[in-house]
């Protein structure tokens, strides 16, 4: 149940024409760090890339391992502090828009953070 409820979220948030997104540059190759603007223990992370249906990455937890929504995922995304999302040596495949949902009662979407190249 709490599957299809954040994946009829995800496709709320999909939906939206939303503009309410920071744009941050990355280098490709490079790690980057986003942090989720609810500062809280438990947030979702998922992304959305152009013409694609949004992708639920990683849960974060603040104290344990992180829950990973595919292990092939688990080389790629890592839990930083405070429910931040690291990107390991990011390449064009991972550019979109990421969201982070504060986890509890009433769920709560972040503005999204663009990564662009700047190119």
């Amino acid at each position: 149940m709490k599957t299809l409820l954040l994946s009829l979220l995800c496709v709320f948030v999909w939906s939206q024409h939303t503009e309410g997104f920071t744009d941050q540059q990355v280098t490709l190759g490079q790690n980057v760090t986003l942090s989720c603007e609810f500062k809280c223990k438990a947030a979702i992370w998922f992304v959305i890339k152009s013409s694609a249906r949004p992708v639920m990455l990683l849960r974060t937890f603040g104290s344990e391992e992180a829950d990973y929504y595919d292990e092939k995922f688990r080389n790629k995304y890592s839990e930083g502090s405070r429910s931040q999302l690291i990107i390991n040596n990011v390449t064009a495949d991972d550019l979109g828009t990421y969201y982070c949902i504060k986890a509890g009662w009433a769920l709560q979407v972040s503005d999204g953070i663009r990564l662009d190249t700047g190119i």
